[in-house]
């Protein structure tokens, strides 16, 4: 076989180690508490002794993919799409072979769309084929577990659209179904006053829709600059101190289970707040 030109299970980026530590921390928190009110069937609930779990990510920004490759490597059987508005990056992407799953069998390419996020709409209905398979078919126009937001333009700012209430509650109606186990985790620069009165504004935003947020600094962050991970769901709250905790076991079982070469717990606690 062909050696893959980079290993899909390392991450170097700090931050974005944070991302995937919140996202594999808040599946585990899910589990441990699930939504048996929410109308969801106990068959669509995630079942992470099993890592072959169907589980569905999106991505908003796709950049050099070191991300939904490492999800898609430490989650064999799991579905990627990722939408990316430059064609340069999407063409190097396919040129340089980084979108296959060789270390992964039974995960499949990630889809990598050229468009704009902030336009993104998930089929709702499946295309009609007589000869396809219907529940293959139906599985990739399910909602995402989670959606990943790591967009700045040209001048490296975050577009404010990308926190504004119209396209938040976009995000949770249409690429998480309205599924109150949905999650979105969305990376922020912070570093001095315009970042930071930008992330306060955001953080609004998300509480408008969403009534959870647990906010940490990645670790190599400092107060003149760095990245700042936003996890926002619907999920029933739990009392501070037990949700505190319930993060912390969570970390502790993402950990064991998904064997990650870096420290899960450390990067969802550092400068934890949950709001």
């Amino acid at each position: 076989g062909t050696t893959p030109l980079v290993d899909s299970s390392i991450l170097v980026s700090e931050y974005l180690r944070t991302m995937a530590a919140v996202a594999l921390a808040a599946l585990e928190f899910r589990q441990a508490h699930p939504e048996s009110d929410s109308g969801i069937a106990d068959d669509d609930n995630i079942n992470n002794s099993d890592k072959k779990a169907p589980l569905s990510f999106l991505y908003l920004g796709y950049g050099a993919g070191s991300l939904p490759r490492f999800m898609a490597s430490a989650i064999p059987g799991s579905r990627h799409v990722a939408i990316e508005l430059d064609d340069g990056v999407v063409s190097a992407a396919h040129h340089c072979g980084l979108l296959r799953q060789s270390s992964s069998p039974d995960t499949g390419p990630i889809q990598l769309q050229l468009g704009d996020a902030l336009t993104y709409r998930r089929s709702t209905t499946a295309a009609t084929n007589p000869g396809s398979d219907s529940n293959k078919s139906k599985k990739h126009h399910d909602p995402f577990d989670v959606v990943f937001v790591d967009i700045f333009d040209g001048d490296n700012s975050l577009p404010k659209e990308f926190y504004s209430k119209a396209f938040l509650e976009h995000m949770y109606q249409n690429h998480l179904g309205g599924r109150p186990d949905g999650m979105v985790i969305h990376n922020f620069h912070t570093g001095g006053k315009a970042l930071g009165a930008r992330l306060e504004d955001a953080i609004k935003g998300y509480r408008s829709v969403f009534s959870t947020t647990l906010v940490v600094e990645s670790v190599d962050s400092r107060h003149t600059g760095g990245n700042t991970i936003l996890l926002a769901m619907n999920k029933r709250r739990l009392d501070a101190s037990s949700e505190t905790l319930s993060w912390h076991i969570a970390g502790r079982k993402a950990q064991q289970l998904w064997g990650t070469d870096f420290d899960v717990i450390a990067r969802t606690t550092h400068k934890l707040w949950l709001s």
